[in-house]
């Protein structure tokens, strides 16, 4: 498979780390936003939930779901942070994970267990092609891979915004 170059109105390249956040919220609808931290190197996905959430059991769940996930894999965990927040109604679930240790296979992975645990997930209801589903997993796989060595020089946000992504500078 050949290299996925995305490029700027003004004809230049945008950064792998861009492209591996447009990618992340093609495929996962699920995920409202997903944030590049750059002292951290680490990648922060939020979540939003209908109604208040279990709290502290969710969360608990969620992050010995991701040990365990870690163990198997014979991979160890630099940050992995899980916070929510009730908010206007809804409960926003942020999941912070570092970039080392992280891989297409785990994204899907967080993606279904917050699906799973809390059954009242908000999200886009767009219907991805399978096709498309496994070219944008491929393309995440491929952008972490090359991602995990190199940092960028700031910040990055992507955000779902009326069946748009949208990436801003943080």
């Amino acid at each position: 498979m050949g290299r996925l170059n995305l490029h700027y109105k003004d004809g230049g390249c945008a950064p792998d780390g861009v492209g591996l956040l447009i990618s992340i919220l093609i495929r996962y609808p699920e995920v409202c936003s997903v944030r590049y931290q750059q002292p951290e190197h680490a990648l922060t996905f939020r979540f939003t939930v209908s109604g208040p959430e279990q709290g502290e059991k969710f969360m608990d769940t969620l992050q010995e779901a991701l040990k365990a996930y870690h163990r198997l894999e014979g991979h160890s965990m630099r940050i992995c942070r899980i916070e929510h927040k009730l908010e206007s109604g809804v409960t926003l679930v942020t999941v912070t994970r570092d970039v080392e240790s992280m891989n297409e296979r785990e994204i899907g992975l967080i993606v279904d267990l917050v699906r799973n645990i809390a059954q009242n997930i908000i999200y886009d209801d767009t219907e991805i092609p399978e096709e498309e589903q496994i070219f944008q997993e491929e393309v995440i796989g491929q952008i972490l891979q090359s991602f995990r060595d190199c940092r960028l020089e700031k910040g990055f946000i992507a955000v779902r915004e009326e069946g748009r992504v949208l990436v801003y500078n943080s």
